[in-house]
């Protein structure tokens, strides 16, 4: 009798733990680090071609393993972290199920080195798909080295679900990162397509944040530490410069491991909710230690989610630490939030052509004299990305708010000359956020930083496509270094940065020199403004639109004037003007309406007259 029910074969079953495991190369190079740390090794390199597509290779100097642990490793469950069941309530390594490189082998083209610290003899094992194809002896010194060619080129569909090699090298770094982060006592390097990206020595943890993210960071973060009973917290808050409009540089760890817990995050964010607003982000690495029986780390495949028998007595402890070390950041709140007085956004004039033998002068140069008007005759050659449609009764709007345009340019004199005042002659700044002024049917109020990205986002779109940005030279060109991660996603926007006006190129490693920038860009905060773009460019990859109009919103919102930035009479009016000469102007690029018109009819009905 024959049976429908049978057992699957080890190479099929690889496949189906490696569909969990291995997700995309990322995940090998998380496993292989882990291995390696696991391993004891106080030194770490991480090899990468095209994103990890190509090429990965972790080498360590580890303990290592001999001819019968190598080929015991690439077994399926196969592991010497754990050996019963209780064990598995009291795991102190990374790594404990023994699925990975079996994982790894069954999707890529696998070569593994190792000699253990106890033998004499190294040997390589290599895999093809699954299959070992090479076992021997090898000339090798110490420790492991493991290879991994073209992964998943046996598994077409989940070859096509990869990004392009900048996305997944930044995932790599996402991987890279904590790791490094979480043990500065131990040596890494990760190198992309024969290019350093990080080499980081052997320090503390405030030494290591310095050598991932940068020195700005080096006089912008605050030790904080805290013991209640057995729950020790460590680490590393940074203070209000540091906080951003994206996430990505939040790090928790329970006892030496990454982790992502929606609750321990609450309670970082609760310390800092007074003091920062909603959609941001402040910076921290924070070490949380406790008793391994005290929390489950076998909840997840990927080993990032864990399980506390007391999770708020964790939460409260975790807070606390935090709340306490924000006093010490409040001793260097001076400054913090001060933003140079915005500079002439709207009134700027265009400078008169500058020939090389002129001395500059002032901050900018102008590098387009002769570029005529953008919207000529007021026509655009894009949409916004997602808005509705314009209503009969928006487009009478339009006309009249284009005659209240009109009115705003005229002077005061002008305007109160007569018997009779002409509606729309007075312009206010209200709470240095809103623009409001009577018009003939009542009053109208314009939101002034989506106003200005509208008007940012429209130009920025046409400069895209017909390759017409409007450059003004930085007379000191900066020089900026970012986190790996801000710079490569800086490179893979750079030559569209360059089409809307800004000059950047790059200047050593994860360093960009900015020689321009466009012309409505505030001078004085270029790095910011381009790690606003950069966290803007990552947090609206959600939204249906093309890699040009994701830019163009990045940077129409980050170059816009903000709320809070006081304006003069006349930018108020030249922006008014410059709004109502866009194809779009009740709705910013994401839909947030821009106007609202509160009618005579609507204020006698607040005022119950009849």
């Amino acid at each position: 009798m024959t049976t429908r029910i049978h057992i699957l074969p080890e190479i099929l079953t690889n496949k189906i733990a490696a569909g969990e495991v291995i997700q995309r190369p990322a995940s090998v190079v998380k496993e292989l680090m882990e291995n390696a740390i696991d391993a004891g090794a106080d030194k770490i390199d991480v090899t990468v071609e095209q994103g990890g597509r190509t090429l990965i290779q972790v080498t360590d100097n580890g303990q290592g393993m001999n001819g019968e642990e190598l080929k015991l490793a690439f077994r399926r469950h196969a592991t010497s972290k754990i050996a019963k069941v209780d064990d598995l309530f009291k795991i102190a390594t990374l790594g404990f199920r023994g699925e990975a490189l079996a994982s790894i082998a069954s999707v890529a083209m696998v070569e593994a080195i190792s000699k253990s610290t106890d033998s004499d003899e190294a040997f390589v094992l290599k895999y093809d798909a699954g299959r070992e194809t090479t076992f021997e002896p090898a000339a090798w010194s110490a420790g492991t080295q493991i290879t991994i060619k073209n992964l998943f080129f046996n598994v077409p569909a989940r070859l096509k679900f990869l990004k392009g090699k900048r996305t997944e090298l930044n995932h790599i770094l996402d991987i890279f990162k904590p790791l490094a982060l979480s043990h500065p006592d131990l040596q890494f390097k990760m190198t992309s397509d024969q290019k350093v990206l990080l080499d980081c020595k052997p320090g503390q943890q405030a030494e290591r944040i310095v050598q991932i993210f940068g020195r700005e960071y080096e006089n912008k973060i605050v030790p904080v530490e805290n013991t209640r009973g057995q729950i020790k917290v460590t680490g590393h808050i940074g203070n209000l410069d540091l906080v951003r409009v994206a996430r990505g540089e939040q790090y928790l760890f329970v006892n030496g491991r990454p982790v992502t817990d929606r609750l321990l995050n609450n309670a970082v964010y609760g310390a800092y909710r007074s003091l920062i607003q909603r959609g941001e982000f402040p910076f921290f690495v924070l070490m949380v230690e406790l008793p391994p029986a005290e929390v489950d780390v076998n909840v997840h495949p990927t080993k990032s989610e864990v399980k506390f028998k007391d999770e708020w007595r964790v939460y409260h402890i975790l807070k606390e630490t935090v709340e306490t070390g924000l006093h010490e950041t409040m001793k260097m709140v001076p400054g913090l939030h001060d933003r140079p007085r915005a500079q002439s956004f709207f009134s700027r004039p265009t400078p008169a052509p500058f020939s090389p033998d002129q001395t500059p002068q002032g901050h900018y140069q102008d590098q387009n004299p002769n570029q005529a008007s953008l919207y000529g005759g007021g026509q655009s050659r894009t949409e916004p990305a997602q808005f509705p449609e314009r209503s009969p009764e928006d487009s009478e709007l339009l006309r009249k708010a284009r005659e209240f345009s009109q009115v705003l340019q005229r002077t005061p004199e002008t305007v109160s000359r007569g018997p009779e005042r002409i509606a729309g002659g007075f312009i206010w700044q209200v709470h240095n956020k809103y623009i409001l002024s009577q018009i003939n049917s009542g009053i109208a109020i314009i939101d002034q930083h989506v106003a200005h990205e509208r008007i940012l986002f429209e130009e920025a779109m046409h400069q895209l496509d017909t390759r017409s940005g409007h450059s003004q030279t930085l007379l000191f060109p900066q020089t900026v270094e970012f986190p790996p991660d801000d710079y490569n996603t800086l490179l893979e926007i750079l030559p569209d940065l360059n089409k809307l006006g800004f000059q950047i190129r790059e200047f050593g490693p994860r360093t960009l020199l900015i020689e321009a920038v466009p012309v409505d860009m505030r001078g004085g905060a270029e790095g910011d403004v381009l790690r606003e773009i950069v966290d803007y460019y990552r947090s609206n990859r959600e939204f249906d639109y093309s890699p040009g109009k994701r830019l163009s919103a990045s940077y129409a919102c980050k170059a816009a004037v903000k709320a809070g930035d006081p304006l003069t009479e006349e930018e108020m009016r030249t922006l008014v003007d410059r709004l109502f000469a866009t194809q779009h102007p009740f709705y910013c690029p994401h839909g947030r309406p821009i106007i609202i018109q509160l009618t005579i009819d609507e204020l006698d009905k607040r005022f119950e007259r009849h």
